[in-house]
């Protein structure tokens, strides 16, 4: 039984411009014959703007869950809309793969 009046929410897409860059770093995702190859960059700062990444870590795989999975264990500081980010592009990229269509990363 609940006790008190629970709100109820309707989603809303953030819009690419609200969005705040995940100060940890990015990620490049590319898709191939052989599978989803995921590039985790820490980010290069210039006068406190991000100008450009380090390579730091690449994971490969062919499922999204299990990509996911491991970013979260190897890179485990991000901000947690970046998770959702990469979980959704994960999903697409799977599917390419699957369906031999090509990839293209969308935007935050």
């Amino acid at each position: 039984m609940v006790d008190k009046e629970v709100p109820l929410i309707k989603a809303k897409k953030t819009m690419e411009k609200d969005v705040i860059l995940d100060p940890h770093g990015f990620f490049i995702i590319e898709v191939d014959t052989k599978g989803i190859r995921t590039e985790y960059y820490s980010n290069i700062y210039k006068n406190k703007r991000i100008v450009s990444g380090r390579l730091e870590k690449v994971l490969m795989g062919t499922k999204a869950d299990a990509l996911s999975d491991s970013i979260a264990q190897h890179v485990p500081m991000l901000r947690p809309e970046h998770y959702l980010y990469l979980g959704r592009e994960l999903q697409k990229a799977q599917l390419a793969f699957e369906q031999k269509k090509k990839y293209i990363q969308g935007g935050c």
